[in-house]
């Protein structure tokens, strides 16, 4: 019955006009802990919202492989440093691009790639892509290629967000109660337009 809802209210927005999709987009980041103001060094104004463009910042946790080494002494008694197998990773606070489409079409793989492309630029190895329709074939691949290399990017559709079923899986949100949050945010913005 949950997810009826959530789904009917995803619809509700995906009808909603540019100005108003982008003021939702807003207030999502702000519920994640984060920054909307569009900043992209060097560039231009973008051009619209579905360029693949960073569409805000928020504060994330991420895991950060800890390379513990041990000294190993050789034969003629220097010492050079050695990995030890056992890898291990601690939580860091950082920085995460965010990027949201409320649209009925699919997110393609060109605009992840825009995306991850623009993630590079700002110095961002973090992601987080947040749809109503979710994520093409190709796009789901391209994900996973990045996620394989040096990139941790994190897809989460709408209905999901707004349910609070988030599941991401190197990503951790800083924010406290993250529904309460989108609860607050979304109760504000219908009481804002009645």
């Amino acid at each position: 019955m949950m997810g009826k809802l959530q789904r009917k209210l995803v619809e509700n927005l995906i009808s909603r006009n540019p100005t108003e999709k982008r003021e939702i987009g807003n207030r999502i980041v702000r519920a994640l802990g984060g920054d909307p103001t569009p900043q992209a060094t060097g560039l231009p104004r973008r051009r619209g919202t579905g360029d693949g463009g960073i569409d805000g910042r928020i504060p994330i946790l991420i895991r950060q492989r800890v390379i513990t080494e041990k000294l190993k002494r050789k034969p003629d008694g220097t010492q050079f440093p050695v990995s030890i197998a056992k890898s291990e990773f601690e939580l860091v606070e950082a920085q995460a691009g965010f990027n949201i489409k409320i649209e009925r079409d699919s997110f393609e793989r060109d605009t992840i790639n825009a995306f991850v492309e623009n993630l590079r630029r700002e110095g961002m190895f973090a992601g987080v892509i947040v749809t109503a329709s979710g994520l093409c074939p190709d796009a789901e691949s391209e994900l996973q290629r990045h996620n394989n290399n040096d990139m941790d990017l994190c897809h989460i559709l709408l209905e999901d967000l707004l349910s609070g079923n988030i599941s991401c899986k190197e990503i951790k949100f800083v924010v406290g109660d993250l529904v309460e949050q989108l609860r607050v945010s979304l109760r504000e913005y219908i009481t804002s337009n009645i």
